[in-house]
Order: C-alpha cells, then sequence, then structure tokens
C-alpha cells in the first residue's frame, strides 16, 4: 500500500511540481523515511519541509527533520541550501518550521556551503515573519560571524517587536565582542 502510495505521490510532485497535498503529506508522516530516488533536490527538501510541517520540535533537540537537512547539505552542498533558501521564502511554510531550519543552518558544519548559509541567514533578517527573523538571528549566533554585524544593526533598527529585537541586540553584543577580540588581537 505506501509503495503504490508513494509511487502516485512521485508522478503528483513530478507533474504538477506544486506543494504538496494532503495526501502526500499523509503518506510521508506514516514512513518520513520515504527516498524518492527520481524526485531532485528541490522536490526532496521541500518534500521533507511538509512532511514535519505538523511536527513538534524540542528546543536544542535535533530532530530527524534536522537530521534530513543536514544530510541533504553534506550530499548536496550549495543546491540543497539554495533549495531549502527558495521553499522557506517562497512557500507558505507554517512558521515554526521555518524558525527549525534556521536556526539550525548555523549549527551545519559544512564549509561549501558556509557562505550560501551565511548570506540566506543575514537575508532573512528582513522577513516579515517574526519567527524567520528570529529563527536567522539564531542560526548567526551559532555561526559566529562579525559579517553579518551590519544586518543586524539594520534588522535591530526596523525590529517593532521589542523582545526581539532585544535578542537581536543580544546576537549583535555577542559579535561585536568577538570583532573587539579579534582586532585586539591583530594590534599586537
Amino acid at each position: 500500500m505506501i509503495d503504490n502510495s508513494a509511487q502516485e505521490i512521485e508522478l503528483q510532485v513530478l507533474s504538477h511540481g506544486e506543494q504538496l497535498d494532503t495526501a502526500t503529506v499523509s503518506v510521508l508522516r506514516l514512513d518520513k523515511s520515504l527516498k524518492f530516488d527520481s524526485l531532485d533536490i528541490d522536490q526532496k527538501i521541500e518534500a521533507l519541509f511538509w512532511a514535519y510541517s505538523n511536527e513538534d520540535f524540542e528546543d536544542g533537540m535535533d530532530s530527524e527533520f534536522i537530521s534530513e537537512i543536514i544530510a541533504s547539505i553534506r550530499t548536496y552542498g550549495t543546491r540543497a541550501v539554495e533549495a531549502i533558501r527558495r521553499i522557506v521564502l517562497e512557500q507558505n511554510l507554517q512558521p515554526h518550521i521555518a524558525f527549525e531550519a534556521l536556526r539550525w543552518l548555523g549549527r551545519v558544519s559544512h564549509p561549501e556551503t558556509y557562505w550560501s548559509r551565511l548570506f540566506f541567514l543575514e537575508t532573512c533578517l528582513g522577513s516579515p515573519s517574526r519567527m524567520m527573523r528570529d529563527g536567522a538571528a539564531l542560526g548567526l549566533a551559532s555561526m559566529k560571524d562579525t559579517h553579518a554585524i551590519p544586518y543586524l544593526r539594520d534588522a535591530i533598527a526596523r525590529e517593532e517587536i521589542q523582545d526581539l529585537r532585544k535578542d537581536l541586540e543580544t546576537v549583535l553584543s555577542r559579535l561585536e565582542k568577538l570583532s573587539d577580540a579579534a582586532i585586539s588581537i591583530d594590534d599586537k
């Protein structure tokens, strides 16, 4: 039964190229490890986002969703990051799943995709979604890259939500301390 449903889903995704329907999501929930070998990376990552869209994520805990995202980045590199970027920015996702993906993008140890992940997170600081801005800030905090300082300053200047502005200021402060430490080391 699952094999037939999975084949039908694969055909639907391939023929329509649209967001997955409820039947697709139901089958993926039954077997989240289904691998659609004929799907391209965009379709595979989109299927992951929709399969886990109703997942309750625990703060600080790895999840199957994140494990799959990280595996995709390690396998497909920048193509996977671009697929994640497209899906997060263009699809109507549940805010919590976009948040989860963004905050973990900063924790991925994959030098080949470092700059694409950094630029994507910096871009998400300007998102209309509070959860995306928050997830991007947490991802940038994990990356500990002072390149994000001007983007964080801009985000703070625009931020209307007080507690999120405070979180952004905390990330900025940490990065500025790293920048100051690097300058003092260079001066020696």
